[in-house]
């Protein structure tokens, strides 16, 4: 999988799985019909990856499937890689620098993360990440996930385009807490509505499962579980522990 900071690569399988056996355990004893997945931060989906074959195995082949981002570039990169488009194999400092502030496009939504320092949007040309295995791996990566998810609906826009789902499982990997400042497609700083966000989880559980991946949530959303994972900042590696919450 490409660099992405925040990302859930390590760890996206074993969240896959909880989130499956919940949802389906749920489903079951209330007599519930699934009628699909949706994730309103896909990023690259390192979670997202997992799903489909985890209900299909579970004997669950109908289910519709969403993904939605704001970075409109990482939307074109999925749209295009599922229609066969390669991402490069290699990227130079002016080749990066003139992508950052060029229109979207998924040249651009492989190159910002994938080249730069900690997977950020680019915030930074990292030489090493852009030639050689590690970039090629990268490539390879994004076209075998994109080959997985051939029936996934992508949309550019924020969490509250999902607003009318019904009988979805939605898995959602906010930005979490001190962090949640991002950069948007032009590279201005914003700062993520954290209260807008729960109270939108809240309203959206009536009729769905909701999943969320942070740090810390309000104390009527239940903890599920919480994985040791380790983040890498140069030389230096850090351990967090993933939460995954349920409301």
């Amino acid at each position: 999988m490409t660099a992405y900071h925040g990302g859930k690569q390590r760890i996206g399988k074993q969240l896959a799985e909880i989130i499956v056996d919940r949802s389906i355990d749920i489903a079951e004893e209330g007599g519930i019909e699934i009628k699909g997945y949706c994730e309103p931060f896909c990023g690259m989906l390192g979670v997202f990856r997992h799903i489909p074959e985890l209900f299909e195995d579970a004997g669950l082949f109908r289910l519709k499937y969403k993904a939605g981002d704001t970075n409109e570039s990482v939307i074109k990169m999925w749209k295009a890689a599922v229609d066969g488009w390669r991402p490069p194999t290699k990227c130079t400092k002016g080749e990066y620098e003139n992508l950052k502030y060029a229109k979207a496009s998924a040249k651009k939504g492989f190159v910002g993360h994938q080249c730069s320092f900690g997977g950020k949007n680019f915030r930074g040309y990292v030489k090493e990440r852009c030639t050689g295995t590690k970039i090629q791996n990268g490539s390879k990566n994004v076209r075998e996930v994109a080959a997985e998810l051939k029936n996934v609906k992508f949309t550019n826009a924020d969490y509250s385009q999902f607003s009318s789902l019904k009988g979805y499982i939605i898995y959602c990997d906010p930005p979490y807490g001190k962090y949640s400042d991002y950069y948007d497609e032009d590279h201005r700083m914003l700062s993520f509505d954290h209260e807008a966000f729960w109270q939108w989880c809240r309203e959206m559980s009536k009729h769905n499962m909701i999943f969320i991946s942070e740090y810390n949530a309000p104390k009527d959303f239940e903890l599920i579980t919480a994985i040791k994972s380790y983040v890498s900042y140069g030389s230096n590696q850090t351990q967090n522990e993933e939460r995954l919450f349920f409301v």
